[in-house]
């Protein structure tokens, strides 16, 4: 990392051993230590951010890593195309046959839903 060999090393130590004295140096040492240590805690702590940074991003990005279709998809075409309007239209029977179609499709999507609920009532 410093890239040091051991005899620079071994004259560092000596070197610390006169300059600081025996008794302080175990003080130095400890010092140094928890320096490193908050040191390196700050260094993982910022990587895990970066990382999580970066799935918020690919998340918001739009790419669905389970790739599960949601309701939406699961809707027919019509009815998806009748939801995407700006305004709905100024054909009341036009608005009616839409509104059907839609509580249809949503019907039978939830049919296997209430079946399930049902059988676990029934079996309960």
């Amino acid at each position: 990392m410093f890239d040091l060999s051991w005899m620079e090393l071994v004259f560092l130590a000596i070197l610390a051993l006169i300059v600081v004295g025996p008794k302080d140096l175990p003080k130095l040492a400890r010092g140094i230590g928890q320096i490193w240590s908050k040191g390196r805690r700050l260094y993982l702590d910022m990587q895990q951010k970066l990382h999580r940074l970066e799935t918020e991003m690919e998340l918001a990005k739009g790419d669905d890593p389970t790739k599960a279709p949601s309701y939406y998809d699961l809707l027919p075409e019509h009815v998806r195309h009748a939801m995407e309007r700006p305004e709905p239209s100024r054909d009341a029977a036009e608005n009616q046959r839409i509104e059907q179609e839609y509580h249809q499709a949503m019907a039978e999507l939830e049919q296997p839903h209430t079946a399930k609920k049902t059988e676990l009532r029934h079996e309960g």
